[in-house]
């Protein structure tokens, strides 16, 4: 009844949206006063409520958000290790008896940070996802605010104006789909 209400009003409560953000030492050891220490990506912790409604909407929507056949990650029966294998195969096949290949990596480390919401907005619908649905994930990936965990004390809230949320269940679906 909760996910139907906030579907009609278009509307995701503040409460629900907010993610607490925590960095990680790079080992037990470590000066914690010093940034260097620090893995490049902390853990941000969502809602339940925020990772539930991701997995409604997933559910709900499946079969409109297939991806491409080449994407490895974040697909049902595949895994990431599958883009290795696939490399180091090619690479195989092309370099036998002396052959050259080449190949070139992006660095997508940054990527999920810098979707544009009005684009995905339009690419969801152009996938036929129902505006109303639309409408109440837009409002809920506008209106997520953070707060980050130092041992234990937070600080003041702030807001999230872009980007999907790394380590979301929805994100990865919703970042190949813009």
């Amino acid at each position: 009844m909760l996910y139907s209400e906030m579907l009609i009003r278009g509307y995701f409560p503040q409460i629900t949206a907010r993610c607490s953000i925590s960095p990680i030492p790079n080992g037990k050891n470590v000066n914690v006063t010093a940034s260097q220490n620090y893995r490049g990506r902390p853990i941000s912790m969502c809602s339940l409520f925020a990772k539930l409604y991701d997995l409604i909407f997933l559910e709900k929507f499946a079969e409109l958000l297939v991806t491409s056949d080449l994407q490895f990650g974040f697909k049902r029966h595949h895994s990431t290790t599958m883009c290795p294998m696939v490399h180091k195969e090619t690479f195989a096949y092309y370099t036998v008896d002396n052959g050259a290949a080449f190949c070139t990596f992006l660095d997508a480390t940054k990527a999920f940070d810098r979707v544009d919401f009005c684009k995905l907005y339009r690419e969801l619908r152009k996938r036929k996802i129902p505006t109303i649905h639309l409408r109440l994930l837009l409002n809920m990936y506008t209106n997520i605010t953070a707060r980050i965990n130092w041992n234990g004390a937070f600080s003041q809230s702030f807001d999230i104006r872009n980007g999907v949320k790394q380590g979301g269940i929805l994100s990865p679906v919703l970042f190949v789909s813009t």
